[in-house]
């Protein structure tokens, strides 16, 4: 006799190993993604035989990293100071990754020929706009479509340029930077 309860038919999962890479950079995605593999196979041995495939889209965010001012990040410069690009090279405070309103060290990777700075000098510089979502206090969150920075003196008193383009955190009134936030056309 037959059960009409008869088991669902197993699902069978191939996924390849990821490749070998020579570059530090590709090694290092590499291991990320291997552990998300294993994480993902931990996951179905748990769930058992008769488990749904894994949702891919969870999956991918656990190996991306988060969209914050890390080291080797680069930033656009929107104020007139004549950089045009940044690279953060480390972080003033000791905070890693940076977030909004925190000061970073940066070098200038580009810039124009008529500014104050020039490439390759070593500057400071608050983080205004970032793309990862930051989340406030009151439960709002705040993303921008790019991460942008604003060039300080080298005490941190202040900006070095006179104007900011587009707009800022308002992150950077806790921070001590209120001229910025008074020099940029909106503060979001």
């Amino acid at each position: 006799p037959t059960s009409s309860l008869a088991a669902p038919p197993t699902r069978i999962y191939h996924l390849s190993p990821p490749a070998q890479f020579h570059s530090s950079a590709h090694a290092r995605r590499a291991r990320l993604a291997a552990s998300a593999y294993a994480h993902m196979w931990r996951c179905l041995a748990t769930l058992g035989a008769r488990a749904s495939p894994a949702p891919w889209p969870s999956l991918c965010s656990m190996a991306h990293r988060p969209m914050s001012v890390h080291a080797m990040t680069r930033l656009t410069v929107i104020d007139n100071s004549g950089a045009k690009e940044i690279m953060c090279i480390g972080h003033v405070r000791n905070r890693s990754p940076a977030r909004l309103g925190d000061p970073i060290r940066a070098v200038v990777k580009s810039a124009r020929h008529d500014g104050k700075v020039s490439r390759k000098d070593i500057v400071a510089a608050v983080v205004v706009r970032q793309r990862g979502r930051h989340t406030r206090r009151d439960g709002s969150s705040v993303r921008f479509q790019e991460n942008a920075a604003v060039l300080l003196k080298r005490d941190l008193s202040g900006p070095i340029g006179t104007r900011v383009i587009g707009p800022v955190a308002r992150e950077l009134r806790a921070g001590k930077y209120m001229k910025i936030v008074l020099m940029a056309s909106r503060a979001v």
